[in-house]
């Protein structure tokens, strides 16, 4: 009796086999914790953001997460510049920064790869978020109507966003293109002006950087954040630039307020004789480092970096060619 039970039983087991391994094929091959790891730290290895400028020996492992078919794999890594991806022929900040990398792994393979939450490096794109957008275009109607044109004689109800683009840049440039109307003609505080009483139409378009805004050109001839006539110049040679930049500090820095560069300073090329289409002079005074730096083509933007080596006070930006100074921000 016992045998014929024992006989059913194995029958029974043997009949099991086939849907048990239909049942494993089903569920995929199961990867390991440390797998995942592996897979993750080389992916990012060869991912543009890290491949381009990513510090040895920096990545870490932050967390791991596990579903039940899935890996979640966090690193921290430094880079040598600001920005991410591949950023072969851009002007970056010469400022270490710092990244944590998302990795999700399924089934031994990477199938996204986020990162700060704002680059993904498989399709190598910024990732916007519609609150990002409707932050910064709020950032610059508030600015806008607090301006002195628009705070004089501005026509409440007028102002109106026309258009925003935003910029493949680090930190992301969102340009607001707003129009509105005033009750008089001119630009700023005209307080102590005689005036037509005419409905004025304008545009301004302003960049708004980390929500703050970083310049504002109204009708392409008034610039509103400096509140004086634009820059006009058919190249902006890079001694303007500094020039706009040793103004910009004494203006915004209390620790630049002695910030003058004389002809006591030493003006040095520092270009890498290997170093093709990029031009970079140090200005080197009274404590004070200069580094500037731009891409040898027509109507460049410049980058500065500032530095005082005996209070450590240190700054970066840029800029372009309608004379406006963005700071960089890590």
């Amino acid at each position: 009796m016992s045998k014929i039970i024992n006989t059913i039983v194995a029958i029974a087991l043997v009949s099991l086999f086939p849907a048990l391994s239909l049942y494993t094929g089903t569920q995929g091959q199961v990867y390991t914790r440390d797998q995942a790891v592996m897979l993750a730290e080389d992916f990012i290895k060869e991912s543009p953001t890290y491949s381009f400028d990513g510090i040895k020996d920096s990545i870490e492992i932050v967390n791991v997460e596990s579903t039940n078919t899935s890996w979640y794999v966090s690193i921290k890594f430094t880079s040598r510049h600001a920005g991410y991806g591949d950023r072969t022929g851009e002007m970056v900040a010469q400022v270490l920064t710092d990244h944590t990398m998302v990795i999700h792994v399924i089934e031994g393979k990477v199938i996204s790869a986020v990162t700060d939450d704002r680059f993904d490096e498989i399709t190598c794109t910024m990732i916007e978020t519609p609150q990002d957008l409707e932050e910064a275009e709020e950032t610059a109607l508030e600015w806008l109507r607090n301006a002195p044109t628009f705070s004089y004689d501005g026509i409440q109800g007028t102002m109106e966003i026309v258009d925003t683009v935003i910029l493949e840049s680090y930190p992301e440039q969102y340009v607001v293109t707003i129009s509105f109307a005033c009750g008089h003609p001119g630009y700023g505080n005209r307080s102590d002006m005689v005036l037509a009483q005419v409905i004025t139409e304008h545009t301004a378009v302003l960049t708004v950087v980390n929500n703050e805004v970083q310049s504002a050109v109204i009708d392409g001839e008034w610039d509103e954040h400096n509140q004086r006539e634009k820059v006009v110049s058919e190249l902006l040679p890079p001694e303007m630039a500094l020039d706009l930049v040793v103004q910009y500090l004494k203006e915004n820095y209390s620790e630049a307020s002695d910030l003058d560069i004389t002809d006591d300073w030493s003006v040095t090329d520092m270009t890498p004789e290997d170093l093709l289409g990029v031009s970079v002079t140090r200005y080197i005074g009274d404590g004070w480092n200069i580094t500037l730096q731009h891409p040898v083509v027509w109507k460049p933007t410049y980058t500065l970096n500032v530095e005082n080596t005996e209070t450590g006070f240190t700054w970066s930006g840029t800029v372009d060619q309608s004379g406006n100074v963005h700071e960089l921000t890590d």
